[in-house]
């Protein structure tokens, strides 16, 4: 499960490649962190930094409501990046549409030699 948690300047995470990202770093990293609010893509435990996003450009991404606060809009984006994918649309197949329709063509074929054997076979024939 893919966790978001307001960036605050006041945690230390861990960078995938395992360097430290203390404030400080992330600072250095993302100079934009301390001007725009930004949230920290997270490990359920919160300690590992996926990805620090900028949360006006999730609002919009996602079409967030610009009125909701900050911490209900961060939880309607975790709820959207979280929710299984959908089911894929059943695709046009001519191929199978072809043998769906031999299959079809066969077993009334089928059946016209099962009838015509037993009429064949009431005919003494």
């Amino acid at each position: 499960m893919r966790k978001l948690e307001k960036y605050t300047s006041t945690k230390t995470y861990m960078y995938p490649n395992g360097s430290i990202a203390t404030p400080e770093r992330l600072l250095a990293d993302f100079p934009a962190v301390g001007t725009f609010a930004h949230v920290i893509e997270t490990d359920e435990a919160g300690e590992v930094c996926f990805s620090v996003e900028n949360l006006s450009a999730l609002r919009s991404f996602h079409n967030i409501d610009t009125a909701l606060g900050e911490a209900a809009a961060i939880a309607a984006i975790e709820a959207i990046i979280n929710a299984p994918p959908p089911e894929p649309e059943p695709e046009d197949n001519p191929l199978a549409d072809a043998l769906n329709k031999l299959s079809d063509v066969l077993e009334e074929q089928s059946d016209r030699n099962d009838f015509i054997d037993g009429l064949m076979e009431g005919l003494g024939v």
